[in-house]
């Protein structure tokens, strides 16, 4: 696994904390297949899941829920961002 190493930065916590939920996040759906599980999902399933997931957040701070749950909210519009990267350099035709 490359890790990049950057010099800390006032965003540096809040990067982690987020990546860290991310793959929290990752690890309770494991058993839907991992990434060969989005991988057989085409990139428009994936955009309706990532609005889905959008409408989520919003009501999560529109019912004012406590952080972590926001944070859960946002890290699976993350996950959704990252697998439509993934699906998209996996199938991208030049």
């Amino acid at each position: 696994r490359r890790v990049l190493m950057l010099k800390p930065s006032p965003t540096s916590q809040c990067v982690e904390n987020l990546s860290e939920m991310m793959e929290y996040k990752l690890s309770l759906n494991r058993h839907k297949g991992d990434r060969e599980g989005w991988l057989s999902c085409s990139i428009f399933d994936l955009l309706h899941l990532l609005t889905k997931e959008k409408l989520e957040l919003y009501d999560a701070i529109h019912e004012n829920v406590e952080p972590r749950l926001v944070r859960e909210e946002a890290a699976d519009i993350a996950n959704c961002a990252m697998m439509i990267a993934d699906v998209y350099t996996e199938t991208y035709k030049k």
